[in-house]
């Protein structure tokens, strides 16, 4: 009777093992970096793959370079019609006031008496008229 139990315990304790270990099944390797090669040496397959990561790190510090050389023309471009629109407002407020002050020089040699903050003048009568 002992013998029987004690190999029925012997075969679930082989079972239980077996099921632990089964998930770990596979070919074991060396771990070198982040790469599994099965030969433990660095064969064309890494070769291609390393230039390949190369030429795409190439790639990207290349579209880097051109992102920046256009942000650079953009601020540029930027500055340049900012540069262009302020010096047309400061040339039309200019030609404004100079128009202000060349209408406010003929009221006030045409009527004596042109009041320039009203823009206006007194007639004989009495009366307040805008200039024209």
């Amino acid at each position: 009777m002992f013998l029987k139990t004690g190999r029925t315990a012997l075969l679930l304790a082989a079972a239980a093992q077996l099921l632990v270990l089964i998930p770990y099944s596979g070919d074991a390797h060396a771990q070198r970096g982040d790469r599994y090669n099965p030969q433990w040496n660095q064969d064309y397959r890494d070769r291609e793959r390393d230039d390949w990561q190369r030429r795409e790190r190439e790639r990207e510090r290349d579209r880097e370079r051109e992102r920046r050389h256009d942000a650079k023309t953009t601020g540029v471009v930027v500055g340049v019609v900012g540069a262009a629109v302020v010096a047309g407002v400061i040339a039309a407020a200019a030609k404004r006031e100079r128009e202000t002050r060349e209408r406010a020089d003929y009221c006030m040699n045409r009527y004596g008496n042109y009041d320039r903050r009203t823009d206006s003048y007194r007639d004989r009568d009495g009366y307040t008229y805008p200039c024209r």
